[in-house]
């Protein structure tokens, strides 16, 4: 009957606003890795070049949550994440940089590896594009494998990025 249940301007709280699937599929001995050093950087593919991002357009809230999952390789390392509004590393904001460390190893480990952001504030209607970018506390080894692992045929989890559309209003606290 029209009647909405949800908070003025949430209609869309839910929506999955924008999807990305990154999944190697050559067969270079290099090709199903993204290597992080010590320099937050956009990640980027080996074989295509191919920026890891999401593209959606703001719901009626101007609230959405990005998250971000892979697999994730690190030996003995602390790797931490941030979003970008352009392909060459630009924070969106402090907070939005987790430079503090996302996860860490204490040895080599291959984990899944799953990071959220909760944007505020944006124009209702209007095309965004975030970067996910990525780098190493200290340089050594940390990589993020995606997709099939040259010849052999076995595959690794691809890359995935999510906007989600969060409701009008997000309970925060500091």
């Amino acid at each position: 009957t029209g009647t909405e249940f949800s908070a003025a301007n949430s209609a869309y709280a839910g929506m999955i606003l924008g999807y990305t699937r990154i999944a190697n599929d050559g067969t270079g001995s290099t090709d199903s890795y993204i290597s992080m050093d010590a320099t937050l950087t956009v990640l980027q593919t080996v074989d295509a070049s191919t920026n890891v991002s999401i593209a959606f357009v703001a719901p009626p809230s101007g609230n959405v949550e990005i998250v971000f999952s892979c697999s994730l390789y690190a030996s003995s390392k602390t790797v931490e994440f941030a979003l970008s509004d352009n392909a060459s590393f630009n924070e969106i904001s402090e907070t939005h940089t987790y430079d503090a460390g996302v996860q860490s190893s204490d040895e080599t480990d291959i984990n899944m590896t799953v990071v959220s952001w909760a944007v505020a504030g944006l124009t209702a209607g209007t095309s965004y594009t975030y970067y996910i970018a990525g780098a190493e506390t200290v340089s050594g080894s940390a990589y993020i494998k995606h997709g099939r692992f040259r010849g052999t045929g076995t595959h690794f989890p691809p890359i995935i990025v999510k906007a989600i559309a969060l409701p009008a209003t997000i309970v925060t606290g500091g």
